[in-house]
């Protein structure tokens, strides 16, 4: 025997072939071991003090080893001793089916269970079974039955919570998961087993109310509960709520809150009002809530921190957070939209009198937004100049084969009589098609050169990512795509005029090959092209939510 020291249990030689057996869902193999040690059935097997019924539920595929071992406990005060166990952490198996998604386990040990007294107990840390699955969000149907089955709602059609419930800090991490805005799932959620062996595979149904109200309303229905509360609790609950929701852009959260209390304008963050966090965090969705606004946007835009004496196109002149950063492809799309989001604040939002209004540093927005975007202009002219300058040696050299081509064409020129000098094949159909194309790649790919010259030689001021730059780099590209194509044109219809009077056949094969080039290039760099464009000259992200005003 083993002795451990900690918290006085003693561990068994057996307990590493329970470990292995019910890792391999192998429960003909442990249940030996339980009929001559049945104390096992309940008792922690390893250091972390978890019991089998924890490891087999935690491991999501030990399904049959779960069932079986909760089959095996007919007393119910072991029942309740298996639900009751805890880890060196606190967790309980509820907890593990939690964390890891483990539905169909859940529903089980839910099944065995006084009501539902074990989703709400709490680890060490104070976390229930229920704030994991809306923390962890791994699967959206264990929340909203772990939801329903605790009595969120009073009654399963009504939608009023229940305030053991709403006290507990359970809506940030519900949002974050994206339980309040994604559509309910259906009334029966159906979960797979994951056997080893195939035969042993099997289904449960989870049964919800058919005619329970949907997410979205459930949120609606704390805010009219917390209406009837004090404010100051409300407040309280809402505070982290409405923070989560501007990080991740969940405007539809927070116009609700804003709806039900008014006052949530003027929530506070780290420095932030509530609009100030959403052009900090560059959360367009939240910022754009300010145009539904008819009475607060004027005293929201004129607000300056007493502490740096920044406003909020201070703010809007900061670099992006990283991860909002990158919702943009290459640095000079980014900072094309660092500038977008500076001159929206500079003319939609802020007050002219603070356009030149200086912090505490003595530096104006103007200022800020050049500083902190001095290492993004440099990422920016180095991508760019890269980008060009790799699509002008491919420009280049579609210019000097198609300048050279109409000078040697397929078949060459006839030599004597009245027609010398004349191509050879100047009467066909695919002569007049290669000359067209060609004459169409020349000037396209000299467009491109000149394009991609123009950016290697900008000067790369910060207004010139806004139109300037990616305008040049649009019609570089769309020339170097089309000069690309109406090379390979050219080229397919010189090989049939050469061939057609030995190979018949080869026109269709031409043109197979002949797009496969094109395609490439257009599915490697028409994206680039799309969000240049969209970007650049597509729909404003500033504009109005297409929902009720605020008031």
């Amino acid at each position: 025997m083993i002795t451990s020291t900690d918290h006085h249990y003693v561990f068994q030689d057996t307990d590493l072939e329970i470990y292995k057996a019910l890792l391999r869902n192998d429960w003909n193999s442990a249940n030996k071991i339980f009929e001559e040690h049945p104390e096992l059935r309940t008792k922690p097997i390893n250091r972390r003090l978890e019991t089998p019924l924890m490891i087999a539920v935690g491991t999501n595929c030990s399904h049959r080893f779960v069932r079986m071992l909760v089959s095996s406990l007919r007393d119910d005060n072991l029942i309740w001793d298996a639900l009751h166990a805890r880890n060196c952490e606190g967790d309980t198996a509820l907890h593990y089916a939690a964390k890891v998604g483990n539905l169909w386990d859940a529903t089980l040990l839910m099944s065995h269970s006084s009501g539902a007294e074990i989703a709400l107990l709490t680890n060490d840390a104070g976390e229930t079974p229920l704030l994991y699955a809306a923390w962890l969000g791994r699967k959206k149907e264990m929340l909203e039955y772990l939801f329903y089955k605790t009595g969120v709602y009073d009654s399963p059609t009504s939608g009023i919570p229940n305030e053991s419930l709403i006290r507990g800090d359970l809506l940030t991490p519900a949002i974050d998961a994206g339980f309040v805005v994604l559509p309910v799932p259906k009334s029966k959620i159906t979960g797979m087993t994951n056997q080893l062996d195939a035969q042993n595979e099997e289904s449960i149904d989870v049964e919800l109310p058919d005619d329970r109200c949907t997410s979205k309303e459930w949120f609606k229905n704390i805010l009219l509960y917390l209406e009837k509360r004090n404010q100051d609790v409300a407040w309280t609950i809402l505070g982290s709520t409405i923070a989560e929701a501007v990080n991740c852009g969940n405007y539809e959260v927070i116009e609700e809150c804003i709806i039900a209390y008014p006052s949530t304008i003027w929530a506070t963050f780290p420095g932030f009002y509530l609009f100030h966090s959403a052009i900090h965090q560059r959360q367009e969705r939240v910022y754009n809530l300010v145009y539904q606004m008819t009475n607060y946007k004027a005293f929201v835009a004129s607000y300056v921190d007493p502490d740096t004496n920044e406003n909020a196109l201070h703010i809007a002149a900061k670099l992006a957070p990283s991860h909002r950063l990158n919702t943009t492809t290459g640095a000079a799309l980014q900072m094309q939209r660092e500038l977008q989001w500076f001159n929206e604040i500079k003319n939609n939002f802020i007050e002219p009198a603070y356009i030149e209004e200086v912090n505490v540093k003595g530096k104006t927005p103007r200022m800020v937004f050049t500083e902190e975007h001095e290492n993004l202009l440099k990422e920016g002219q180095k991508w760019m100049k890269g980008t060009a300058s790799s699509s002008t040696v491919v420009a280049a050299l579609i210019v000097t084969v198609a300048f050279a081509a109409a000078f040697t064409v397929p078949g060459g020129n006839k030599s004597d009589g009245k027609d010398e000098g004349k191509p050879v094949y100047l009467d066909k159909g695919s002569f007049m098609l290669f000359i067209i194309s060609d004459a169409i790649a020349l000037f396209s790919s000299v467009t491109s050169v000149l394009m991609f010259l123009g950016i290697l030689t900008s000067r790369y001021a910060e207004g010139d990512f806004l139109y300037a730059l990616p305008k040049k780099m649009m019609i570089g590209l769309l020339s170097l795509f089309l000069s690309l194509a109406a090379t390979m044109v050219a080229f397919g219809a010189t090989l049939s005029l050469v061939l057609q009077d030995k190979v018949t056949w080869i026109a269709v094969p031409l043109v197979i090959i002949t797009s496969i080039p094109v395609a490439l290039y257009a599915g490697l760099q028409f994206p680039l092209l799309i969000e240049l464009f969209y970007n650049t000259y597509g729909p404003s992200i500033f504009h109005r939510q297409h929902r009720r005003m605020i008031h």
